[in-house]
């Protein structure tokens, strides 16, 4: 074989320093493009995470570190399932992923889960996902991105609660009300039986007023009648009947009008208290 010449080295090295400074310009084109999708990233008000098929963390954005409370150096190359949720939800979450990639389950574009922040606080992230696929359509990763809805839902909380009390004070205020509305009820009809009866009671004195001297001038003509008629006269016996009954309603009638003048004297201290 024979030697290169000088000319053809000189070419050569020429083609690999063109090479070599094409393949520069391409990473530094790569490099570029990477900054600038990161700075996307970050500036994105959500939560970005990827994962690959191992459940391995190969990207996260700003947000996403500011909500886990970790740097992201901290982040990238760990396991999601074992280092950021809850030990409660991990292996269903995990069995969940795996049926995802392995093309078992179809993909769940929005769900709600809680994570677990280096503080160990546990916030609750509403998650939208898609699956990454490689050149062939295999699923080799998730891409999701999430918003923290951690104050969202325990405003909502305390709404929901805040109803529910509304709702039992409205039905003990009706409660209530319909107890004292009974009471007025109960009391009306005790004031308009008391007015019918006192109104029965200034009748009856009226009345009582009426009888009164008609009574006592049958009274004293029967008395006169009774004391002039002989004892042995057969109309004296009924004169003694008349009498009596006489005397009888004289009695009932006087009864009458003294609790008719008590009712108007109890009225009468009850419009001075008043």
């Amino acid at each position: 074989m024979a030697k290169p010449t000088y000319k053809q080295l000189e070419r050569r090295v020429r083609e690999l320093e063109k090479q070599a400074e094409e393949r520069k310009t391409l990473e530094e084109k790569e490099r570029l493009e990477k900054e600038r999708a990161q700075k996307y990233l970050d500036i994105a008000g959500v939560a970005i995470v990827a994962l690959n098929e191992r459940g391995e963390v190969t990207l996260i954005n700003k947000r996403g570190c500011e909500i886990l409370g970790y740097r992201e150096e901290e982040v990238l190359g760990k396991r999601w399932f074992d280092h950021f949720l809850p030990a409660r939800n991990r292996q269903d979450v995990a069995t969940v992923f795996k049926q995802l990639l392995a093309g078992e389950i179809d993909p769940v574009e929005h769900y709600e889960n809680p994570v677990l922040t280096k503080a160990g606080e546990e916030r609750t992230i509403a998650w939208y996902n898609t699956l990454i696929r490689d050149e062939t359509g295999k699923p080799t990763g998730t891409l999701s991105s999430g918003e923290d809805v951690t104050e969202r839902l325990k405003a909502e909380e305390a709404l929901r609660r805040a109803h529910e009390e509304l709702s039992r004070f409205s039905k003990e205020l009706e409660a209530i009300i319909e107890e004292r509305s009974q009471e007025l009820r109960e009391k009306n009809e005790q004031l308009v039986e008391a007015e019918r009866l006192a109104a029965l009671g200034r009748i009856a004195n009226r009345v009582a007023h009426d009888l009164r001297n008609p009574l006592t001038v049958i009274g004293g003509f029967t008395r006169r009648l009774f004391e002039k008629t002989p004892d042995g006269d057969s109309s004296k016996k009924y004169l003694r009947i008349i009498l009596q009954e006489v005397m009888n309603l004289e009695s009932r009638v006087s009864e009458i009008i003294r609790m008719g003048q008590s009712e108007e004297e109890e009225e009468e201290e009850k419009t001075e208290d008043r």
